[in-house]
């Protein structure tokens, strides 16, 4: 089994990667700014390969992965948390929102879908978020993107329904990791007490609800979005 994960390289992308690996996938990373010495350290021995890109460009997918063929899986885990006030956004913030979120991701599916519908279990994972569903104040770009996200996964999963691809969404609450660096201890402090379980997700629960949807009993599990947000509904 082969598996491509954009965005390989943050928290929850090498969360997902190493459980791959763990299962017995094959797995090709994408990558941006990550220093690939300290992924080939972490990963060392273990059947993968890096692929560098930056997904703001624009990338021609025919020539970057030309020798990637025969993918059973294609998980789309690339993104970056926008805050600010509406009003205060650039054209420039918006755009690169877009583009990571939105674009590329509907960009990438596509030159990989065909491969995937030669798998006897294609898999689709598009790694959203919590505020794609319920919107966020001063996150509203980046919630518009992550809503656009959800749209994509269940129109695409009714054009795949009588292929062997299946198309899912993943929705996690507030995940430990990079994202949640930009508040402050106090701030986050402020944010765990609010919580019903009182505690952010662990990136590596995502990378187990990966696991499921991947799973051959998975066939008839499509156009859904898994909610990993420890009972947090806004």
């Amino acid at each position: 089994m082969k598996a491509v994960v954009i965005g390989g390289s943050g928290t929850i992308g090498k969360a997902i990667v190493q459980r791959l690996l763990d299962d017995g996938y094959e797995v090709i990373v994408q990558y941006h700014r990550a220093e690939v010495s300290t992924l080939i350290t972490q990963f060392k021995g273990y059947p993968v390969q890096f692929v560098q890109c930056d997904l703001t460009a624009s990338p021609q997918y025919e020539e970057l992965f030309q020798s990637i063929q025969n993918i059973d899986c294609l998980i789309y885990a690339s993104g970056t948390a926008l805050y600010g006030q509406l009003q205060d956004t650039s054209d420039e913030e918006i755009d690169r929102c877009y583009r990571i979120h939105v674009r590329e991701c509907i960009r990438v599916i596509r030159y990989f879908v065909d491969q995937l519908r030669m798998s006897e279990q294609g898999r689709i994972i598009v790694i959203s978020s919590i505020w794609g569903e319920t919107g966020a104040s001063l996150e509203t770009v980046y919630s518009s993107m992550k809503s656009a996200q959800l749209g994509f996964v269940k129109a695409l999963s009714q054009e795949l329904a009588m292929t062997s691809v299946t198309v899912n969404a993943i929705s996690p609450g507030i995940v430990s990791g990079n994202m949640s660096t930009v508040w402050s201890d106090e701030e986050l402090s402020a944010i765990v007490n609010e919580l019903p379980q009182q505690r952010l997700i662990d990136p590596h629960e995502i990378a187990h609800t990966c696991a499921y949807l991947c799973h051959p009993m998975a066939k008839s599990v499509t156009g859904t979005v898994q909610k990993v947000n420890g009972a947090w509904y806004l």
